[in-house]
């Protein structure tokens, strides 16, 4: 080991002690599922903003991204960024305020007062595959990321970040979560300021790249597309644009904040800054394959920029970065299915389950959710590729029954239901029968759509039960 490994493993090292510290300290602010869940409800604007910034500017956003970008150029990446940033832009619009001014703990709250118990049972289990999918990206981004700088072995770098965010977030939960977002969303921002600009002049410029790279390398729409090109740029958009609507990790962070105005104006200055940052790893993506022709297709394309222009202080800084934006993410993907574990799954089979009963499953189902993700990070290798997958079960189980729920209040139970099941055994099924080249993730979500409005208007004649007739506001 030489020097420069030395204190790179030495800088990561006292990163971890201080993610760590923070865990220990916002520990003391627990005292029920509230506190652990929702941080009490009393986060102001800067945390706010920093937590939804940072629940999906992870290893998707910085290692996948820029991968992806290296590769495809802008119509790659149209799902993260851009898709994200959407999501954040209409959560904070249309869907902040009317889940804020409610009592929930976890967005099954909404479908159990809803649809009713059964309806949120069965929309509950469908979060566990897409949670436990996205820890294991980030798990596997962080491995390459200390494997490419330091040299540790991949299986030991993806041991250690699976320790230390499990812990930190078992400790402290939501508010460990929202004070670290904000810490590891500056670093970030630091990293991405640094080793932008000496790309940026290394490559010649803006100019300079569209010289020298493909005209389609910087397309935002299909030009010249067929049928089916447009229907998949439609589906990177819905990705996340509207798959990720329903997802636990945004409704924490939307009901986390201390009014319904700071979580509707936090979740759309997120989105935009999250945009306009995460256009940084695309661009660095694109440069390079400029400034390092000869690395090929590689998800550690931002450590080689980094490694090749930066001095020793400043890859720390970079490294820093890129791992404050991984571990931000592991710490809400975690959270968000223990908490429905805790929250709502225990209790379905245990109604009578104590509050303190219902923390302490909260807080063991960080260690189920984190081990189960450490297996799935081993056998999975594109970063990308896993995310993108993840999402998209929301897109096509739960985004129509919520969506539908909040807007159309003649959706009941038996609509949500079947709409729920039919788009998530349809994208299945064509999933196995079609190529990549198909927009299965949409063609599910049309048939989800379809098939609760037609079953909603059929049993619209017969009798409801109380809870599928329950008011939304």
């Amino acid at each position: 080991m030489d020097s420069s490994q030395f204190w790179l493993i030495v800088s990561i090292a006292l990163y971890m002690v201080v993610m760590l510290g923070i865990g220990v300290w916002t520990s003391r602010k627990i005292h029920d599922t509230h506190d652990y869940i929702l941080a009490g409800k009393r986060l102001g604007w800067w945390l706010s903003i920093g937590t939804i910034f940072a629940t999906w500017f992870g290893a998707e956003t910085c290692m996948g991204s820029s991968r992806t970008a290296y590769e495809k150029g802008i119509l790659g990446v149209i799902a993260d960024p851009f898709g994200a940033a959407l999501c954040l832009i209409l959560a904070g619009l249309f869907f902040a305020k009317f889940l804020h001014d409610k009592n929930y703990k976890t967005l099954v709250d909404y479908f159990d007062q809803r649809f009713g118990r059964w309806a949120a049972g069965l929309l509950s289990v469908l979060y566990i595959p897409v949670y436990v999918g996205w820890v294991g990206a980030q798990l596997l981004a962080f491995g390459i990321i200390l494997n490419s700088v330091t040299g540790i072995e991949p299986m030991t770098a993806i041991i250690i970040s699976t320790a230390v965010v499990i812990v930190y977030t078992y400790m402290g939960g939501m508010w460990a979560v929202s004070v670290t977002d904000l810490v590891q969303m500056l670093i970030l921002i630091a990293g991405f300021l640094v080793l932008f600009p000496i790309l940026y002049f290394e490559v010649g410029g803006f100019g300079a790249m569209r010289a020298q790279l493909p005209p389609e390398m910087f397309h935002f729409w299909p030009h010249q597309g067929s049928t089916l090109d447009w229907l998949m740029y439609l589906q990177a958009w819905m990705l996340v644009g509207l798959g990720s609507l329903p997802g636990q990790d945004l409704f924490q962070r939307l009901m986390s904040p201390r009014s319904a105005h700071v979580a509707k104006w936090s979740s759309v200055i997120a989105g935009v800054l999250y945009v306009v940052i995460g256009l940084f790893p695309v661009l660095m993506g694109m440069m390079g394959r400029i400034a390092l022709p000869t690395v090929g297709r590689s998800e550690s394309i931002l450590i080689d920029l980094a490694r090749a222009y930066l001095p020793l202080p400043l890859i720390a800084l970079m490294l820093g970065a890129l791992l404050s934006a991984i571990m931000s993410t592991v710490s809400a993907a975690l959270l968000a299915p223990a908490s429905i574990i805790g929250h709502n799954i225990i209790p379905f089979f245990y109604p009578r389950i104590s509050e303190s009963a219902k923390l302490q499953w909260c807080k063991s189902g960080i260690w189920i959710i984190g081990v189960i993700s450490f297996f799935v990070a081993i056998y999975f290798q594109n970063v990308y590729t896993l995310c993108t997958q993840s999402w998209g079960i929301l897109l096509v189980g739960v985004a129509a029954p919520l969506i539908f729920g909040v807007f159309w209040k003649k959706t009941n139970t038996a609509g949500a239901l079947a709409g729920a099941v039919a788009g998530t055994v349809s994208w299945i099924v064509l999933a196995l029968a079609l190529s990549d080249d198909y927009p299965t993730h949409l063609f599910g979500f049309a048939i989800s759509c379809v098939t609760l409005v037609v079953v909603t208007l059929l049993t619209s004649f017969f009798p409801r039960s109380h809870s599928a007739q329950a008011k939304i506001g």
